[in-house]
């Protein structure tokens, strides 16, 4: 017994691929002593970019139109607009590896990634070469946006905000001393940002994070996963129990909607529409003040993140290695 329970602690790679090698080690012994061992499968598998065993989470595009993937386990992926193929990396040392969380592309297109082991990863040439940044923090990180003017700025625990003004070389820590955990930071500008948090905390900066006012909460009983800000007035929140609130005064007041799901909400990309994604396989389009229901294929995980490939088409990425295009563009009432 104590040999099965041993395997919970182990990621989800390593206990799916420890549970392969054992079945194809018991069908040898049936087959009898003298049988040899095909391991093509298991071999193939591990040589593909994009494996059922990964966990995506967060995609993002250049200016040019090349795309990243960043996942558990210090998984990078990388395509270049010109090409369909993806290269795989995987960044870290063999004995700690980075679990990615949360990414954003700045303005020169330099791209940040955060971990959850308190770092930031940067890359100045599209995923090509990396530096890491240890955070000067004990709390556990959740998000992370590069400003249009170049800041970068990390949320966590305990109302935790992080800000390096020069590309990740030195970081400053404040606390709003509430006990919440922060889970979206997003600027709409050099100057204009927003911070959504637990128990429906939310902040706002008109100078540049030099200050952040409380605002009043979003709901008592909110926990937001996901923030949409369309400018300094509308915005959209997302989060547990599929709730989704929007505001159109700029957080002053919000008004809950009607959301065709009950799932989580992770993610939010403006293509035409607005779309919202998650558990479930669930994508959410925004019409009037009625989230519906968009077809998807029956992919029983978690939809985190998703950009913007056409008119009305997403790249959406997730759990067990999804890399799913949706061509989303069917008529409103179809």
């Amino acid at each position: 017994m104590s040999r099965i329970t041993s395997l919970i602690g182990l990621p989800d790679r390593h206990i799916s691929k420890l549970l392969l090698v054992i079945s194809v080690l018991a069908a040898s012994v049936l087959a009898g002593c003298e049988a040899r061992l095909d391991l093509v499968g298991i071999e193939t598998s591990l040589n593909e970019p994009i494996r059922r065993t990964d966990q995506l989470m967060s995609i993002q595009q250049f200016s040019d139109g090349s795309q990243i993937i960043f996942g558990d386990n210090g998984l990078v992926l990388t395509k270049p607009e010109s090409t369909d193929t993806w290269s795989r990396q995987q960044l870290g040392s063999d004995l700690l590896k980075p679990n990615f969380v949360d990414a954003s592309v700045c303005a020169d297109d330099s791209v940040v990634v955060l971990s959850y082991q308190n770092q930031v990863w940067s890359s100045a040439d599209k995923g090509n070469s990396w530096q890491s940044y240890d955070l000067p923090t004990q709390e556990e990180v959740q998000a992370i946006d590069c400003t249009p003017a170049g800041d970068i700025w990390v949320v966590g625990s305990f109302s935790t905000l992080l800000v390096s003004r020069d590309k990740g070389q030195s970081w400053v820590e404040t606390s709003m001393d509430e006990d919440s955990m922060l889970t979206q930071i997003s600027f709409i500008s050099a100057t204009e940002g927003f911070v959504v948090g637990e128990f429906g905390l939310l902040l706002v900066t008109e100078n540049a994070g030099e200050s952040w006012d409380i605002l009043d909460p979003i709901g008592e009983d909110f926990y937001p996963l996901a923030a949409y800000f369309k400018d300094r007035n509308t915005g959209w929140v997302g989060g547990l129990r599929g709730v989704i609130m929007s505001t159109g005064d700029g957080g002053l007041s919000w008004q809950r909607q009607q959301v065709d799901s009950d799932v989580p909400i992770y993610n939010f990309t403006a293509n035409g529409f607005l779309y919202a994604t998650g558990d479930q396989g669930t994508v959410l389009r925004l019409e009037g003040d009625h989230w519906k229901k968009q077809p998807t294929p029956d992919i029983p995980t978690y939809y985190r993140s998703s950009i913007v490939t056409g008119k009305d088409s997403l790249l959406v990425v997730g759990g067990w290695g999804v890399l799913l295009p949706l061509d989303l563009s069917a008529r409103i009432n179809d």
